[in-house]
């Protein structure tokens, strides 16, 4: 495998992993906001918001990186 394609899987991976935080600070927010525990959901939701932005900024730096390699 060349080392742009490593590159871009390892991208991806991380993705995934700050994605799969997020879905579990999502579940742990829905249970603390059943339980009425309103400061510790939100801080649950708060982070899961953080690694879905996380996870977007690396997927918009690579939309960039391939933007400038492409061939019009």
């Amino acid at each position: 495998m060349n080392a742009r394609l490593d590159a871009d899987a390892r991208l991806y991976e991380a993705v995934a992993e700050e994605l799969e935080q997020a879905a579990g600070h999502a579940r742990t927010a829905a249970q603390h906001f059943r339980e009425n525990e309103i400061p510790r959901a939100a801080a649950h939701a708060w982070a899961a918001q953080g690694h879905v932005l996380e996870a977007q900024e690396r997927l918009d730096a690579q939309a960039r990186e391939h933007a400038r390699r492409s061939q019009a």
